[in-house]
């Protein structure tokens, strides 16, 4: 998948991920924190799309050996008390198995894997 048709971003709108990188982007999810619950079940949902499981068979390594959710979440979602705005911008970049996962503040979680031949 390189380009949303749901209002998201593809990799070509992506210039560290470009034609001369070797990762292409192969799931992505819109993180809503007032319909979804917690982050983590959203990226553990995007992962398990890239990897065409169910969910439930996302299993090991847990997420949290690879990336701390509660303190992205926090950061990029938590609410500011005295304006009820998000408190961070930006983009976290983590790997989980063979998968680079970005987490953008605006609530994208893209998946992208290396579209380079793995290594004999």
């Amino acid at each position: 998948m390189t380009e949303s048709d749901n209002g998201g971003t593809g990799s070509a709108d992506d210039p560290a991920l470009n034609h001369e990188t070797n990762w292409q982007q192969v799931a992505q999810r819109l993180y809503e924190p007032d319909r979804d619950g917690d982050l983590t079940t959203a990226i553990v949902f995007a992962l398990a799309e890239a990897e065409d499981v169910s969910p439930n068979e996302m299993k090991t390594p847990p997420l949290y050996d690879s990336v701390d959710v509660a303190g992205i979440e926090q950061t990029f979602f938590g609410l500011d008390t005295d304006e009820g705005a998000r408190q961070g911008t930006g983009t976290v970049e983590f790997r989980y198995t063979e998968y680079l996962v970005k987490v953008r503040s605006d609530g994208w979680i893209q998946i992208y894997e290396s579209s380079e031949p793995e290594p004999v």
